[in-house]
């Protein structure tokens, strides 16, 4: 009789809990706000980000009022990517070039910026494919730098079975060769959508 009792209460937590949605920072989601907003709501992940953009003279690009780019895609430049950069960037006596993100220069921060950003919403189930064992397949398009990528999806194994397991998506520069991984896809905000990229990437131009 208890385990019934213990049954029926759990299955009424599980029912309670059937539409609740726990925004863990960089989880996938729909935010009623603007990109630049989502970023102050989660600052352990984007306040250098955000320094980066208004150093970089780019504010407007993220907070909706540019009128050329209402809507945008970011490939999300985290807190340490931007970290990595500044500590592995260094001069012929290994001493770091820059110390803090305002020490970059503006033209060089908004070059790496615009790397990162396409015009337009792109989410991830819009994007094709890649040829497994190859570097083809996906979809190719242009940053606001004039960077040519190509964004694709990857698929996993799971429990020994190919191409069945969870969905990654990745983007590469042909040109340059780089590559980086999506660590949380589809963060929708009201000016676009955030694809926020591994904590292992380093800041680069792309």
């Amino acid at each position: 009789m208890k385990g019934y009792i213990f049954l029926i209460g759990l299955l009424g937590i599980l029912c309670s809990c059937e539409n609740y949605y726990h925004d863990s920072g960089l989880a996938n989601g729909k935010h009623d706000c603007t990109m630049w907003e989502y970023f102050k709501s989660q600052p352990g992940d984007w306040d250098s980000t955000m320094i980066l953009i208004e150093h970089a003279g780019l504010k407007d690009v993220f907070d909706g009022t540019n009128p050329g780019y209402k809507e945008i895609t970011f490939f999300g430049v985290t807190n340490l990517s931007i970290e990595q950069f500044l500590v592995k960037t260094i001069d012929d006596d290994w001493e770091p070039v820059y110390n803090r993100v305002k020490d970059i220069p503006a033209d060089l921060c908004r070059e790496m910026l615009l790397s990162h950003v396409i015009a337009g919403k792109m989410m991830k189930s819009e994007c094709a494919h890649e040829v497994k064992g190859t570097l083809t397949g996906g979809t190719m398009t242009k940053t606001l730098s004039g960077v040519e990528l190509r964004v694709y999806r990857t698929k996993s194994g799971y429990g020994g079975i190919p191409d069945i397991g969870a969905e990654g998506l990745r983007i590469h520069a042909p040109v340059s060769g780089n590559m980086a991984s999506i660590a949380s896809a589809d963060i929708e905000v009201t000016n676009g959508v955030i694809h926020a990229l591994d904590y292992t990437y380093q800041l680069t131009r792309l």
